[in-house]
This record gives C-alpha cells, sequence and structure tokens, in this order.
C-alpha cells in the first residue's frame, strides 16, 4: 500500500537482538523528522528464546498547514492498524501476522526470507523445522503487498547487518513519500558504519525493485572441492567423473555433496570408499528393481554421507581451530582480527571419546582395563574450558586435529564402519525380500547424530530398530510400523514412546533392552536379532 497521501502513517518493526531494529527505527525516524514530519518511536523488548525479540513502533504524521496543535500518538502498534511491518527474519513475520498487525486491506509486509532456528527445532531428536512455505502463503494471503528476499545473505555479501538491507528494500518498496537521497542522508547522519551500511541499502533496494512476492537471489555455482589437498587435485576430478558417469542424473547431486563433505572430514581415499558402497546400493536397487525408481539409492546417498562424516573428537578440535571460525566469530561480534578478543571453547569430552580416538587396539585395551581407564579419565576427560587465543589451548586442539590423517587407525573409525557396513547388509537382505521395509531402513540412520550422550541414545535407538526391522521382516504392512517406531524413537531422548510402540508392536524384549545400561555401549549386530516378545 502506497503512503504517500496518508497524513498519518504506523509502523512495526520485529527484528531480535543484534538485527540493528533499533537502528533501522532512528534511521526512520530521523528521516521521517528531517523531511519535516512528527515521529515517534516506543520499543517493546522480549527476552525470547532466540536472543529475545523486540517490537519497535514508529508514528509518522505530517502537520498540516496551520495547524496549532500536536498530534497524539500512539505508544503500540494495534491489530488492524498498521500500515507498514518490517520483519528481520521469517518467523518474525509469521508472528506479525499472527499479532494481526498485517491486514489486507492496508499493510504492505517487508521480510527477509532467512532463518534463525527457535530452540525448539534446535533440540529436536528429528527433523522439526517449520516450513517456511506456510509464512509466504499466509503472508500472500494477508498482506497487501508482500516483498520477501534473503537479505542477511546481501547483508553478509556487503559486510554490514540486515537492518541496512531492510532499510534499502524499504526505500526500494516506494512504501514512504520520501526520496532515496534522504534514506541515504539519514544512514550518513548515523555516523556508524556508514560505507558498509550504504553498500547494504543499495543491495537491498536494487533487490525490492525486482518486484514483489518472495524472489530468491542469484545462486551461485557450487564449489564441489576448495581446500587444499596436496597432490590430490586430479584424484578429486576423476573422482567427480566417476560420479557423473556412473550414476543418475537425480543421484549426482546428493553424491557430489556426499563427497565434498567427506574430503572435507578425511580426505579422498575415504570419499571413494562413499562413490564405492553408493555403487554397491545402486547395484542392487537396480538388480531388485530393474523398471523402478531409485528412491533407496537417494535416501542411502544422503544417510551414509553423514553418517561416514561423525564427529569425533578429532573432527570437533579441526572445527574449533579452523580459521574461517576465527573469522566467523569475527564478523559476529563485529571486530577485526587485529583487535584483542578471547574466545574460550566449552570441552566435556567422555571416557569411551577420548579411548577411541587412540588405535583401535590400544583403544579396546583401556576400555576393558580398569586403571588404564581411570587414568585417562583424570588426565582428558571431564570439563574443560580452552581458550584457542592462547598458544597453551590452541596447540592441544591443533594437534588433535592434525591427527586427521590418521583416523582410519583409530577405534572410532573401525567401530563406524563396522557399523555401517552391517547396516548396508541389512539393506541388502531386506532389498530382495520386503523393498518397503528397506526403505524405511535406509531412514534409520537420522537417530545417530551428534556426540556423547546424544550420539549414543541415537545409537541405542537405531540399534533396537535394526532389530525390529528383523523382526517385522515379511510381515503384513511391516515398513509402516517401522516408520511408526522410527517417528516414537523421534518423539524424547528417554525413550518412553519407543518402548510403548515396541510394546504395542508385540516386541516386548526389544522394549525392555530399551533400558538396559549396556546397549549404548554396544556393537550394533542387526544381522543376528534377538528374539522380540
Amino acid at each position: 500500500m502506497s503512503t504517500n497521501n496518508k497524513q498519518r502513517i504506523n509502523i512495526a518493526i520485529t527484528a531480535m537482538g543484534g538485527q540493528g531494529g533499533g537502528v533501522l527505527a532512528d534511521w526512520i525516524i530521523g528521516m521521517a523528522e528531517h523531511s519535516g514530519w512528527i515521529a515517534q518511536t516506543t520499543s517493546v523488548p522480549g527476552v525470547a528464546q532466540r536472543t529475545g525479540a523486540t517490537i519497535y513502533y514508529l508514528e509518522l504524521f505530517k502537520p498540516v498547514s496551520g495547524q496549532l496543535e500536536a498530534p497524539v500518538l500512539s505508544l503500540s502498534p494495534a491489530s488492524g492498524d498498521v500500515d507498514l511491518v518490517i520483519a528481520a527474519e521469517l518467523m518474525e513475520a509469521g508472528r506479525a501476522i499472527q499479532r494481526g498487525f498485517v491486514t489486507p486491506d492496508r499493510t504492505t509486509l517487508i521480510a527477509s526470507s532467512h532463518r534463525a532456528y527457535a530452540v525448539s527445532e534446535k533440540e529436536a531428536l528429528g527433523n522439526a523445522l517449520s516450513d517456511p512455505e506456510v509464512i509466504h502463503q499466509a503472508a500472500g494471503e494477508m498482506a497487501q503487498r508482500y516483498l520477501c528476499f534473503d537479505m542477511a545473505a546481501l547483508a553478509t555479501q556487503t559486510g554490514s547487518v540486515v537492518s541496512a538491507v531492510l532499510f534499502g528494500a524499504l526505500c526500494g518498496s516506494r512504501v514512504l513519500p520520501f526520496e532515496r537521497d534522504a534514506f541515504e542522508q539519514a544512514i550518513r547522519n548515523g555516523g556508524v558504519g556508514v560505507d558498509a551500511s550504504l553498500r547494504a541499502f543499495a543491495a537491498g533496494h536494487d533487490q525490492a525493485l525486482k518486484g514483489d512476492g518472495c524472489t530468491d537471489l542469484p545462486q551461485q555455482a557450487p564449489q564441489v572441492y576448495q581446500w587444499i589437498y596436496q597432490g590430490q587435485d586430479e584424484g578429486i576430478r576423476q573422482l567427480l567423473a566417476r560420479v557423473e558417469q556412473a550414476f543418475p542424473a537425480e543421484l549426482q547431486a546428493p553424491l557430489t555433496e556426499g563427497v565434498r563433505r567427506l574430503l572435507d572430514h578425511t580426505g579422498l581415499t575415504y570419499a571413494e570408499l562413499y562413490v564405492q558402497r553408493m555403487q554397491q546400493v545402486l547395484q542392487l536397487e537396480q538388480a531388485n528393481q530393474p523398471d523402478g525408481g531409485r528412491l533407496l539409492s537417494q535416501r542411502v546417498a544422503a544417510r551414509l554421507a553423514v553418517w561416514m562424516a561423525y564427529e569425533d573428537t578429532i573432527r570437533v578440535a579441526e572445527i574449533k581451530t579452523r580459521s574461517r571460525r576465527f573469522q566467523g566469530l569475527y564478523q559476529e561480534v563485529g571486530i577485526d582480527a587485529q583487535q584483542v578478543s578471547y574466545f574460550h571453547e566449552y570441552l566435556h569430552p567422555r571416557i569411551d571419546e577420548v579411548a577411541e580416538t587412540l588405535p583401535a587396539g590400544l583403544g579396546r585395551w583401556v576400555l576393558k582395563t580398569g586403571w588404564a581407564s581411570s587414568l585417562l579419565n583424570r588426565l582428558f576427560a571431564g570439563p574443560k574450558t580452552v581458550s584457542t587465543q592462547s598458544l597453551r589451548g590452541f596447540l592441544p586442539l591443533y594437534l588433535v586435529a592434525r591427527m586427521r590423517r590418521w583416523r582410519h587407525r583409530t577405534l572410532r573409525y573401525a567401530l563406524e564402519q563396522e557399523r555401517i557396513e552391517q547396516w548396508l547388509a541389512l539393506l541388502t537382505e531386506l532389498s530382495r525380500t520386503d523393498a518397503p521395509l528397506a526403505l524405511e531402513v535406509a531412514q534409520l540412520p537420522e537417530l545417530i547424530k551428534g556426540y556423547g550422550k546424544t550420539h549414543a541414545r541415537g545409537l541405542r535407538n537405531f540399534s533396537i530398530l535394526c532389530q525390529a526391522a528383523k523382526h517385522l521382516q515379511g510381515q503384513t504392512d511391516s515398513a509402516g510400523i517401522l516408520l511408526g517406531l522410527h517417528q516414537a524413537a523421534l518423539q524424547s531422548e528417554a525413550g518412553t514412546e519407543l518402548a510403548a510402540a515396541l510394546r504395542e508392536a508385540g516386541m516386548d524384549a526389544l522394549a525392555h533392552e530399551l533400558g538396559h545400561p549396556n546397549v549404548q555401549a554396544q556393537v550394533v549386530q542387526v544381522m543376528e536379532p534377538q528374539a522380540a516378545g
């Protein structure tokens, strides 16, 4: 809705901490006052789960010639009485719609399409991300005009913050009766980060001119390998050519991403092992379903790559000592590398994680030998605070990260490869006898994630559901039953829902095993299932 002929303009800004919502409000107020308008802003801070969400309410009033009395301006937005809503994140746009700030007869909604995930989305055992299409659809129906694109990405590209891009989008939308010069002058008058803010403003302005709706930014071609593996570049090119030649088109994108992930995790040989395993899965599916789709291969491609890129102590140390991690931290807090800063990493390695970093034979001996486990526990396990900007803190993590080249000799590597091979063997057996059940088993590695207790719980549930799959093989609706068990396993960490679902499915022995303390430490034996109740 154009407000060019309106005397009063009501604006609501919803933003989280660190997104510059207050600065954006100040720019708008300063621009309006400099143009001869009466302007007022208020804010209601919130202590929310994602750094706190604040609603800024602005009223702009254009004085009439000869008017003597000052207008009475409101302190907070009212449902159905807002001309312009600016949301610094997509779910904040959804909340504005819920509050009734967005109405089809008058409101223009300008929102960034990027997400800052809520705690409820992050803590879920499965994929609990909210569907952005629900917000886009509601915004298209409820707003008179809807302008949306990834403003956080533009802010990153221009070295600024999302508020400057929002200000540019506001100018490009032509909603307010002010010229571009007035917008830019408001930024200059602010006096802080002017050059970067003007770059971000221009980027947001130009993107807004492309039209209403939710528009995507131009995508850069993905770089599959962007690391320096001395002497391995030719091998990487050959591996990518092998993926292109040996796999159908629908599998090449996930396999390429899998190769990229495993090159970063361990190296070329490990990525080649991934492609070799995927060739075996594809050949199996082609043999059993020559005229069918490649759904099994697609599912395995994604799950296998994530599983093979498991997070051990070497991986954690490598991530925490990477130069781009420090660059990200500098950018997040708004400083450069020349400024004095201190970052602290909070670690809590467990005795089994420490032992699994050792060579396989030595690691097994340590875990079986009481005095050796106690000694290792006193030396390395337990909560630790490490400053990665001191030599004393950085060097130990750096040395652990350098063990990456010997990862294939560690106990953790041996355990993970054994589990993966057993899972693939189960898929091989089921794909020949119960293809729908095999498709559900292909999804089970979703349960295995993270490290420490999180990884142990996921591995426990995975082990039990693989045994359940063996028990269900050949039964009516075996795939549907396993899907229900899978969903139950994602309900809570305690496993009470999974235990109840197992009992309902007639697998009391597995339900009892779920609470057994030794299940977490067992290597998954999916090919020799226990008798189910």
